[in-house]
């Protein structure tokens, strides 16, 4: 088991640098940028990003993992088609080869003969990462040939892609911005569809003042047959005054029945959800179907090694006072009334939290408007 967290944590961190390395190089970034188009296109943005950093991150992660755990190897999904189309019109199936050599050849196609730019990129790939976790506690088995894995290569995309820096936080909660960006790698059960790792990797969670380069952290959790372990050593406390983090679309009926509570703005699904592990609020609130199965596997699991969930909103909106536990979601089955990526939307909207009574208050509180 250790083996198995210390290579998704690995992996997190390669691709980190993957996504830093295609920042700090402005040219080669906006080379990259491709527009999501038909039934791969999320709705609710007037343009969803993907990128070639999101690509490579994403087949990365099925290299390296399923390279050392072959049994996993055909249940590792991602948010993102691998099919890539360069400047020339041509398409192009991006993976990653056996050596440097065969990546890098790869890449000058999709980069049309850039070498440089392939060259750097290859090597990154290939370059082995040890991040050198303390995983002396971990002592859980998991039957890795009943697990699935979902891959959020780059999360915020929009953040990413725009880069605003030396923004200010709010009570800790950066609204915008790069520290929104992250890398959400999450492991579920296949028969129960139950989130049973997960890995949270914050590229630019910290940037220095003398060189201007960005830094990041890993976070991770294991939540399996009722053992609980997570790199967050003490679950936050809840705070004074309830504090519910939020998109700046929520739903205006939504955030007028949580004025009890403090509200917090901020962008990405993943990035929300990893304030409510730092404790920076107690609940995250998300009311439309606009995030999807890669965007809460991994936090889904944290949350939960440290007593909390995601729960599905829809659903326990019509038993409120039934277990939290019952009506949490799932990661294993596709929504057939849906086509596409669509199929994989958490349709329902959710609420993520660490403590249950808060989570309940928000629930009864928004029962009327959802």
């Amino acid at each position: 088991m250790k083996d198995f967290l210390e290579a998704l944590i690995n992996v997190s961190e390669k691709a980190a640098n993957i996504a830093r390395h295609c920042r700090e190089e402005k040219a080669l970034f906006e080379l990259l940028v491709q527009e999501k188009i038909g039934n791969q296109k999320n709705k609710r943005f007037v343009q969803d990003f993907k990128t070639l950093a999101d690509v490579l991150i994403q087949e990365t992660v099925k290299h390296d993992i399923g390279k050392k755990f072959p049994d996993i190897l055909n249940y590792i999904f991602g948010e993102e088609s691998n099919i890539f189309t360069n400047t020339l019109g041509e398409t192009i199936r991006v993976e990653i080869k056996d050596t440097e050599e065969e990546t890098c050849k790869l890449l000058i196609q999709v980069l049309n003969d850039s070498n440089n730019a392939a060259s750097l990129l290859a090597a990154l790939v290939h370059t082995e990462v040890d991040s050198e976790a303390n995983l002396t506690d971990v002592n859980i088995n998991l039957p890795l040939k009943d697990l699935g894995i979902w891959i959020d290569p780059i999360d915020s995309t929009a953040e990413y892609i725009s880069g605003l820096e030396d923004l200010q936080s709010v009570h800790g909660v950066h609204a915008v911005g790069l520290q929104c960006v992250t890398v959400l790698i999450g492991v579920f059960e296949r028969a129960s569809g139950g989130p049973v790792l997960g890995v949270i990797n914050q590229p630019f969670h910290q940037q220095c003042q003398t060189t201007n380069r960005w830094h990041g952290r890993v976070l991770w959790g294991i939540s399996y047959n009722g053992c609980n372990i997570s790199s967050v050593k003490d679950a936050p406390v809840p705070m004074d005054n309830p504090t519910v983090i939020m998109s700046t679309t929520e739903n205006e009926h939504v955030q007028a029945s949580l004025a009890f509570a403090k509200i917090l703005y901020a962008s990405g699904a993943g990035y929300k959800q990893l304030c409510v592990v730092d404790g920076f609020a107690d609940t995250y609130i998300l009311t439309r179907g606009s995030t999807f199965k890669w965007d809460t596997c991994a936090p889904h699991a944290v949350l939960k090694s440290l007593g909390g969930g995601v729960v599905d909103l829809k659903r326990i909106s019509k038993e409120p006072e039934a277990n939290l536990q019952l009506h949490q979601l799932t990661y294993n089955k596709p929504d057939k009334a849906y086509d596409g990526i669509d199929q994989w939307c958490n349709m329902g909207g959710f609420v993520a939290y660490l403590d249950e009574s808060l989570c309940r208050e928000v629930l009864e509180r928004v029962k009327n408007v959802v």
